[in-house]
């Protein structure tokens, strides 16, 4: 009798054994796998939303540059800052910081203790009076492109004096300036631990810009002001971010360039004293330049997001 041929035995595929005698199972393998696919995933979502942030800045930097070329007086609004800078910042280092620059400037050698103190004191001091010089021609500014962008655009000096009429009230918010990012992180303590990439993100890009409309147009509380600008601007920190970055990359630029021009020609001690100096000068007064001009495109994204909100 013909016999069947009989059909190979299937081999069954190999299996990680799940037993006592092999503990080593693929069950960490698989969960690192989805570790990894979770990690890829979300640089994946980082890329696109950073990507989506600067093309979003990119276009909100463009109609900025429109408004400027519309009104081309918005521009004396980074001028007179500065200058009002240099000159009260010089009458104020003579008068009053005097001690402190006998204290840098005069010692030679290393680095003393109290020597840090002044120059602590003094970085501190200038940072502190920059942003308050510079958060009253921001609101100015602020008011004068908005109304610009609203189709009923002002007399150059509107917004200037716009400011004076409310000069007590732009002035609580302009001492605290240097403090957005706390006050920005108490405004929305209630959506953390939730959102902590919202709340940060937002705080830190807080600008008197966002909330110069608010300061000029009501008489909220300071709690109430920064919880609607963020509201407002919340939603969009991302491209908020993109802007600060830039503005802080070109001031570093433009600091640097005195003591690299002073390291290159001579590196005595009181070249690099004067290099220094001219340098806290620079920093202290570039750094009003770009805040004003940064309000600009602050308030062409304020008013984007509110046109769009209405």
């Amino acid at each position: 009798m013909n016999r069947r041929p009989q059909r190979p035995e299937r081999c069954a595929l190999p299996t990680a054994p799940h037993s006592d005698e092999y503990p080593h199972s693929n069950k960490p393998l698989r969960a690192k796998g989805k570790a990894d696919i979770k990690l890829v995933m979300l640089f994946r979502r980082l890329r696109q939303s950073s990507w989506r942030a600067i093309q979003s800045a990119g276009s909100v930097f463009k109609e900025g540059l429109h408004v400027v070329a519309a009104s081309p007086g918005l521009l004396v609004y980074a001028y007179l800052p500065t200058l009002f800078f240099g000159l009260t910042y010089s009458v104020i280092s003579v008068s009053i910081l005097h001690r402190w620059y006998d204290d840098i400037f005069s010692t030679i050698g290393s680095v003393a203790p109290h020597k840090f103190a002044s120059v602590l004191g003094l970085v501190g001091f200038s940072a502190f009076y920059a942003a308050l010089i510079s958060a009253y021609f921001t609101c100015a500014i602020s008011a004068n492109v908005l109304a610009e962008l609203e189709g009923h655009p002002n007399s150059m000096f509107a917004g200037l004096r716009l400011v004076l009429s409310h000069f007590f009230r732009v002035t609580r918010f302009a001492l605290l300036s240097i403090f957005l990012f706390p006050m920005g992180i108490w405004a929305q303590r209630r959506k953390l631990p939730g959102s902590s990439a919202g709340v940060l993100g937002s705080s830190i890009t807080l600008h008197m810009a966002q909330m110069a409309p608010a300061i000029l147009n009501s008489k909220k509380s300071i709690d109430e002001t920064v919880r609607d600008s963020i509201n407002t601007l919340g939603s969009v920190w991302r491209e908020g971010l993109v802007f600060k970055i830039g503005m802080y990359v070109c001031i570093f630029l433009v600091v640097i360039a005195p003591k690299l021009i002073q390291h290159g020609f001579s590196q005595t001690h009181r070249a690099n004293n004067i290099g220094w100096l001219v340098s806290l000068e620079l920093a202290s007064s570039t750094f009003v330049i770009f805040k004003v001009l940064n309000a600009i495109f602050t308030t062409v994204l304020y008013h984007r997001v509110k046109t769009k909100k209405a």
